[in-house]
């Protein structure tokens, strides 16, 4: 966990993090309270059932990033399921598993959720490098395959396809969009997935 850029006297917008920064089993209910108004907010959640949302406030994790951090490798077994919360992060490949010749082939911006690979335990098909400053929500394996056995139905259309399927040709520089990205039009300032 890395520490949440607080003050003396936190803002509203730091008291969720506060909230989320402590062991799930350390939340009160205004803790869940207070993170689920938050994550209501972002996109990545907004057509989340309700009590799917507030199952991800009892056990997810807040982590902010440094520019240059690398979350996973490509070929590591992953432990975690991410949602961009601010930031953006590059997805990077390399077709002779050398992470020094690795290629970006697109960047993961706010609201968009990946590693689902970790439901049945697949090599990562990509490696994971922070853009910028980002900050994430983190869930672990065993959490969000309880989630995932429990919101099945939920879950399925919000989730971010395979990195190698990503279309290619004159609209290649966005991925197709899914009900987790948001809609809104090519201008706006949010960052979506970019080639």
């Amino acid at each position: 966990m890395v520490a949440a850029h607080t003050s003396s006297h936190p803002s509203a917008s730091a008291e969720w993090i506060i909230c989320l920064d402590k062991r799930p089993e350390e939340r009160s209910g205004e803790d869940v309270d207070i993170i689920l108004a938050r994550l209501k907010s972002v996109k990545a959640f907004e057509k989340f059932h309700p009590a799917l949302l507030q199952q991800i406030c009892l056990c997810g994790f807040y982590e902010c990033l440094e520019k240059g951090i690398t979350l996973y490798r490509q070929g590591d077994i992953g432990t975690n399921w991410y949602t961009v919360l601010s930031g953006s992060l590059d997805v990077k490949v390399s077709e002779t598993a050398n992470h020094q010749d690795a290629v970006t082939i697109c960047t993961l911006g706010i609201g968009t959720a990946f590693g689902e690979s970790i439901l049945d335990n697949t090599p990562r098909h990509a490696t994971i490098v922070t853009r910028e400053f980002s900050e994430l929500l983190r869930i672990e394996q065993k959490d969000f395959r309880t989630l995932w056995e429990n919101y099945r139905q939920c879950m399925a259309g919000l989730l971010v396809p395979p990195y190698g399927v990503m279309e290619s040709g004159p609209n290649a520089d966005r991925m197709p969009d899914k009900e987790n990205l948001s809609n809104s039009s090519p201008g706006s300032s949010s960052k979506h997935l970019n080639k």
